[in-house]
């Protein structure tokens, strides 16, 4: 697996598209909607959460998805259903916290 993505990254991808991997052989492709900046428990971290939206008549459980950039192996991270977006897709979000670069 790659690194864990940065708030900057996924934010200069938004709009993006990315691999959801539902089965080892089964991809959906999602957008990369919106990033948002969240709260960290101190100034040594970052805190922000980046939410993807499903293709049209899919809704999937919170559970650990694989999810990438395509042609990329990409990262292992927990996904939960959020409000769905404004034209009436799921979304899945992950939140992310961690130390900030040095």
């Amino acid at each position: 697996m790659y690194p864990m993505p940065t708030q900057q990254g996924l934010q200069q991808a938004q709009g993006s598209r990315f691999q959801l991997w539902i089965a080892p052989d089964q991809a959906l492709d999602v957008e990369l909607i919106e990033v948002l900046v969240g709260n960290p428990m101190s100034a040594e971290y970052e805190s922000f959460s980046a939410a993807f939206a499903l293709p049209e008549q899919w809704d999937l459980p919170q559970a650990l998805y694989r999810l990438s950039a395509p042609g990329e192996e990409g990262w292992l991270l927990l996904l939960t259903p959020v409000q769905p977006s404004a034209d009436r897709r799921a979304v899945l979000q992950a939140v992310f916290h961690s130390r900030k670069a040095a």
